[in-house]
């Protein structure tokens, strides 16, 4: 396992033929304990994008009334990630366990819109909540990653006002580089990612 901390190292990556930054959800400082977690919200082929923005926001309200900050990111393809930043104590078990029972307890409380189940067959007309992203080894891509699709997508971080309007989750592409630098640093985003929460009290059964 390697990890990247600069310009030089990104452009060896790309030298490398490089195209998405996939990362676990820690910090190099501690890869055991997650600092995040990550609800990736897949939509089946049949719904359009109204359908993941309500979805986003209804995950949005679920993880706040369990006290637990969230951020959306488009991510540059059909769906959208919604995620809620971690003190960094729990360890992969843990953090897996938690957030397999918040998506079964999702999916059940209203099946209609919401599947646990990976397969595709029994994902008409719903969204998959993925919450395989959370365990030890498993990856999402990075904010600002491009993506190796047609049009060339960035996954971006947005706020929720944004979510309110933003067209698709493809949005941004690597065209929009000095706006999507610009956003990078503006104030609007200043906290995306950044709010500290607890999980031990969550992850009691």
């Amino acid at each position: 396992m390697g990890h990247v901390d600069d310009a030089e190292g990104l452009l060896t990556c790309v030298q490398m033929g490089t195209i998405e930054f996939h990362g676990w959800g820690a910090r190099i400082e501690d890869v055991e304990k997650a600092d995040r977690l990550v609800f990736d919200l897949d939509p089946d082929e049949g719904l359009d994008f109204e359908a993941v923005r309500a979805a986003a926001f209804q995950f949005r309200d679920m993880l706040q009334s369990i006290g637990l900050t969230s951020f959306p990111m488009l991510r540059g393809g059909k769906g959208v990630h919604v995620i809620a930043p971690l003190t960094p104590r729990a360890e992969w078990p843990e953090v897996k366990a938690f957030a397999s029972r918040l998506t079964q307890a999702i999916a059940q409380n209203d099946p209609a819109h919401f599947t646990a189940v990976l397969s595709k067959a029994k994902r008409k007309g719903r969204i998959l909540v993925d919450y395989l992203r959370n365990q030890r080894g498993a990856t999402a891509i990075m904010p600002y990653s491009a993506r190796s699709r047609p049009g060339a997508p960035v996954a971006a971080p947005v706020t929720w006002a944004e979510m309110k309007t933003i067209d698709a989750p493809s949005h941004f592409h690597v065209g929009d580089a000095p706006e999507l630098k610009k956003r990078a640093a503006s104030k609007a985003l200043a906290d995306w990612g950044r709010a500290d929460q607890f999980l031990s009290d969550l992850m009691k059964p």
